[in-house]
């Protein structure tokens, strides 16, 4: 015989169906199911439920959480209505059945609702009360529960099951259960409230079920208003909290999103904001990677960068430690930094991201941002505990991409020319949207969505509470992201503006090669709307070292010249340090001193601060050192001597430091791709490949294998509940407007902006939900293939990072999944190995 669950997936039409379907992607993959009772046994599995709850609005699993609190197995949509205070045909309390039917969590079975198994366990203790009374007087013996009813003054019963019966209503009946504890001992009475409002558990001693103490806990045990729950507590039955919270209690139930406060922001105003913060985000993190590529910040032995590393880049960078987090993170996601030999280093991806145009620099790591695995500028993770080290992974930061694009969404949606006004009362209204995801703890969820505000703002996705055209590019059509980035930034401008106190002003962006030449001789002393350079002796004296001549590097500060042509003291500068420069060459002989002049050479035999170097005369132009070149070079440049290094064929050195690179750590995170309507004729595209022609032809293909014992699908609108439904209101969490018209069909009532699932509770017989959220770095095709693996066995060839940043290639096969880790069989090792999925960085066939 079908399931009720199958039953009633026989009745949908193709179109309802497939919507189901796209929300409920998880359930097509590896393999598509063979049938409706194939496919309701996949929706009914834990990993999928789980998956689906965490994409709920609040109203929605308030409903389940209520739903829970009746006992089940099924719940009248009247009992369920009583318990929220609402009619119903409540338009709202249909819209939130709507939702939950439109993923096959709650849907009608006749007169009654229906739940998925896994959510009558999806709260502890649902809406704060114990479990209902005939399951906790199931277990107690008959003598006792003939004497709860005689205490509480019951007819006597023909038999158990009546006995039962009876007890069941009298705790049932709220007026009673009042009138009887306002008569109990003080002492009972306070007891009985604090449960009642608190946790509904009191510790009680061994023995007590037996012969219950003269006391407030025995007072009410034998009334059965206090049950042993079969351990050490006593346990106060739902029905009994329910009836001490009052009669005017009801369950929560908030259809409607939060409001937040709305401020008038002219375009141009948002446009000026956006370029402006976008300008400071991209020299920001140019400063940053540029420090981490002249000295790698060392990572670590747990992986990633702590805070010591992250308040020596600050300092250095100008930016708190926050922000620092915050480029990090992105320059990973891009594949610009990676880890090597416990340092985070630059790639070689850097190095073409450096040369690039502002545009398409500020682009790359704005392709990235709505998945970062983390929230850099929360003050706390989503685990609640504090911001620490940057690029350390735990997992529960995955879930925040998917609020990154509710965000963006709910303030796009925002009327033209508004903006939000508060980031609280903003992250109040997307907690209300996706609860589950952010944080298990309100106050943790706030502040995690608060950093998200603050993210968006740092990178001029967001200004003055509205989306700038980044922020709608980003969410529309992400490659259009260039364009939008090119008309939106200043110019990078190639020429500089010289002055006579030996100082360089670029006012605004300079290009690359502008800031190159001015970096190698001069030092950087301001960032910003004007950026600027002072040059020294010993600035330039650098550039020479890296291989600049005088005349050279004369002719290139000419060719940058905005204006005048460039100061003479700049040039008397370079000129004066030209003359001195490589008046002493060290050539690599063990080490050999040559100079032009014996008087010089003579001088340096003397010279005091020369002694650590053991100089002696071999020729009146050629001195030893005892100590090797570099040192040699050092200790001569601290003395005031500017020597010039030399091969062994007499060849000046070209002294550069050496470009340290790491292997880019994982292919750059796939462009962000906006969401798609959660609509009957749209909603499958979120389901990605399959496509909603592939839904509606897969979901008419199960209806078609279910008609026999079923009955045919219906074709005409489906009713929400079980009953007519008018003027739903749509729990789209992200307007508070309603349609000025009912919406025909259950699916129509869906969440738009609720995405795909991203939670998975760990399920050996479904792998692919926990890969899909603990590997989201690996591709669609990858995630696949590693789940295919898991569930069959078959060997695969896996590129591993470990915590301390280093790579290895192995060939696996896999035996289960314990939470995050994949256990397997390593050839490598010839010996079973975990590996933390997010470690993962590619699959292969082996």
């Amino acid at each position: 015989m079908a399931s009720p669950l199958v039953r009633w997936l026989a009745g949908r039409t193709a179109d309802e169906l497939a919507a189901i379907l796209a929300r409920r992607a998880d359930a097509l993959g590896p393999t598509e199911p063979d049938d409706l009772a194939d496919l309701a046994t996949r929706l009914q599995s834990r990993a999928s439920v789980t998956a689906a709850l965490s994409a709920l609005p609040r109203p929605a699993l308030q409903l389940i959480e209520a739903v829970q609190a009746s006992g089940g197995p099924t719940t009248s949509v009247e009992r369920l209505a009583a318990l929220l205070g609402r009619s119903s045909d409540d338009p709202e309390l249909g819209a939130t059945l709507a939702v939950l039917a439109g993923r096959a969590l709650v849907w009608p079975d006749g007169v009654e609702l229906r739940m998925a198994a896994p959510l009558w366990s999806a709260f502890p203790r649902p809406l704060g009360l114990g479990a209902r009374a005939e399951r906790l007087l199931a277990g107690l013996p008959a003598d006792q529960l003939r004497a709860v009813a005689r205490a509480l003054t019951l007819p006597p019963a023909r038999g158990r099951r009546d006995l039962l019966t009876g007890v069941c209503a009298a705790l049932a009946d709220g007026d009673r259960v009042r009138e009887l504890v306002s008569a109990a001992p003080p002492a009972a009475r306070t007891l009985l409230t604090e449960l009642a409002h608190g946790e509904p558990l009191v510790a009680v001693p061994p023995g007590h079920r037996d012969r219950p103490a003269d006391d407030a806990v025995g007072w009410a045990t034998r009334r059965g208003l206090l049950i042993w729950d079969g351990w050490r507590h006593a346990q106060l039955p739902a029905e009994v909290g329910v009836a001490l919270r009052g009669p005017d209690w009801r369950a929560p139930f908030d259809p409607e999103p939060p409001g937040w406060t709305l401020t008038d922001v002219p375009v141009e105003a948002v446009r000026r904001e956006a370029a402006a913060a976008a300008t400071a985000a991209l020299d920001q993190a140019a400063a940053l990677l540029g420090l981490v590529d002249a000295a790698p910040a060392t990572t670590l032995k747990t992986g990633g960068v702590g805070t010591r590393e992250l308040r020596r880049l600050a300092r250095a960078a100008g930016c708190d430690e926050p922000r620092v987090r915050l480029w990090l993170e992105l320059a990973y996601a891009a594949g610009l930094v990676g880890f090597a030999d416990g340092q985070l280093r630059p790639t070689d991806r850097y190095d073409e991201w450096r040369a690039a145009e502002p545009a398409d620099r500020l682009s790359t790591l704005l392709r990235v941002w709505p998945r970062l695995p983390a929230a850099p500028l929360a003050d706390v993770r989503p685990d609640g505990t504090p911001a620490g080290a940057a690029l350390s992974r735990d997992g529960t930061g995955l879930t925040v991409g998917d609020l990154r694009t509710a965000l963006l969404r709910t303030i796009g949606d925002l009327p033209a020319g508004r903006g939000a006004g508060d980031d609280g009362e903003l992250a109040a209204a997307l907690s209300w949207q996706l609860p589950l995801l952010g944080g298990s703890e309100p106050d943790t969820r706030l502040a995690v969505l608060a950093g998200l505000a603050r993210e968006a703002r740092a990178l001029g996705v967001v200004a003055h509470g509205a989306l700038s055209t980044l922020g709608r590019a980003l969410l529309a059509d992400p490659g259009s992201l260039p364009a939008t980035a090119a008309a939106l930034l200043p110019r990078p401008l190639a020429g500089a503006l010289f002055q006579n106190d030996l100082t360089a002003v670029v006012p605004g962006v300079p290009a690359a090669a502008l800031a190159d030449l001015l970096d190698a001789a001069a030092v950087r002393e301001s960032r910003g709307g004007a950026t600027g350079w002072r040059f020294t002796a010993s600035s330039v004296r650098a550039a020479l070292d890296a291989g600049h001549d005088p005349a050279g590097l004369t002719a290139a500060l000419r060719a940058v010249v905005t204006g005048d042509a460039l100061p003479q003291p700049l040039e008397y500068l370079i000129r004066d340090v030209g003359r001195q420069h490589g008046r002493v060459r060290v050539r690599a002989v063990g080490c050999v001193l040559r100079v032009d002049d014996p008087a010089l050479g003579a001088e340096l035999l003397r010279a005091r601060s020369l002694g650590p170097l053991k100089l002696t005369e071999l020729a009146p132009t050629v001195l030893a050192s005892g100590r090797p070149v570099a040192e040699t070079l050092r200790v001569l440049r601290d003395a005031g001597y500017p020597p010039v290094g030399e091969d062994a064929a007499g060849r000046p050195r070209i002294e550069r430091p050496p470009r340290l690179r790491a292997p880019v750590p994982r292919r750059p995170a796939a462009p962000h791709r906006p969401a798609q309507p959660a609509s009957p004729a749209g909603a499958a595209g979120a389901a990605g490949a399959a496509g909603t022609a592939g839904l509606v032809e897969l979901a008419g293909r199960l209806l078609a294998g279910s008609a026999g014992p079923a009955g045919p699908p219906r074709t005409g609108p489906t009713a929400s509940a079980g009953r007519p439904r008018t003027g739903p209101t749509e729990l789209t969490g992200r307007s508070r407007t309603r349609p000025a018209e009912p919406v025909a069909g259950e699916a129509e009532a869906l969440a738009t902006v609720i995405r795909l699932p991203v939670g998975a509770a760990a399920d050996p017989d479904d792998p692919l939900p926990v890969v899909h959220r603990h590997a989201r770095q690996l591709q669609p095709d990858e995630r696949r293939r590693l789940a295919t693996a898991i569930d069959r066995g078959d060997p695969i060839k896996i590129s591993y990072r470990d915590s301390a940043g280093d790579y290895t290639v192995r060939i696996v096969e896999p035996v289960c999944l314990d939470g995050r880790l994949l256990v397997a069989w390593c050839h490598l090792r010839a010996d079973e190995r975990n590996f933390a999925l997010d470690r993962i960085e590619s699959v292969a066939p082996a």
